[in-house]
């Protein structure tokens, strides 16, 4: 292996555990990323920190701003509005067309998603938050479902949205038993859709599913500690 090509397998993997660290809430949302920390925490250069986090700055989580350097994506409701108004929009078109391309491994990909994804809990092990678990199997739900087309630009928006969506979820969103309940309902229609090849059902029921969603966020306040785009 060429120094160029180990140093860019470094800052797959840095980015990678950067990323874990910020969707599992971690690294809190607007928290500064310095080089000095970082470096030292997974043991590489500057350089190799550097393109890693130009990675995730790509990505849509990490914010780099002139003479302030690397920040953690800042939250807000407003911000969490946007971006589940851009997904009622585009989110459903993929259902739909994954729902009409999808071959047969798609749909055996798709029931590997839901049972991982039912099969992990909710909350945390005290009960206050997203497991980090369960972001993970939820984020490859979605991405499961919108896969059937096997376009790789789809892939790349929506594992984009994902990470963007889980890091508000989990700072600006709140949850009950209800809610989870009900979101559990909704998977499952969403499958049953999936495997009835109801294409405008399916679509419909993601529209309606991301409403839900925006419905939770928006409906309390930032969860306590959670910096907000404003204060960063």
């Amino acid at each position: 292996m060429t120094e160029a090509k180990s140093a860019g397998s470094r800052a797959d993997a840095v980015s990678m555990a950067i990323r874990e660290d910020i969707l599992a809430g971690r690294l809190e949302p607007g928290a500064r990323l310095t080089f000095p920390a970082l470096s030292a925490e997974h043991g590489v250069s500057v350089g190799v920190l550097r393109e890693a986090l130009a990675r995730l700055v790509d990505r849509g989580i990490v914010k780099s701003q002139p003479n302030l350097g690397f920040r953690a994506l800042p939250v807000s409701t407003e911000a969490l509005a946007e971006l589940e108004k851009v997904r009622i929009l585009v989110e459903p078109l993929f259902v739909r067309q994954s729902v009409l391309e999808g071959p047969l491994q798609w749909e055996t990909d798709l029931v590997a998603a839901r049972h991982r994804l039912e099969r992990t809990p909710f909350f945390d092990a005290e009960g206050k938050a997203s497991n980090p678990d369960w972001c993970a199997a939820h984020t490859a739900f979605h991405i499961a479902l919108t896969s059937g087309t096997g376009s790789a630009r789809i892939l790349e928006i929506m594992e984009r949205m994902r990470d963007e969506t889980t890091i508000h979820h989990r700072w600006v969103a709140t949850y009950d038993s209800d809610s989870v309940a009900r979101m559990v309902a909704e998977h499952h229609e969403l499958v049953e859709a999936a495997f009835a090849h109801d294409a405008e059902r399916a679509a419909d029921l993601m529209r309606e599913h991301i409403e839900s969603a925006l419905h939770d966020a928006t409906g309390g306040p930032l969860r306590a500690g959670a910096p907000s785009a404003a204060s960063t």
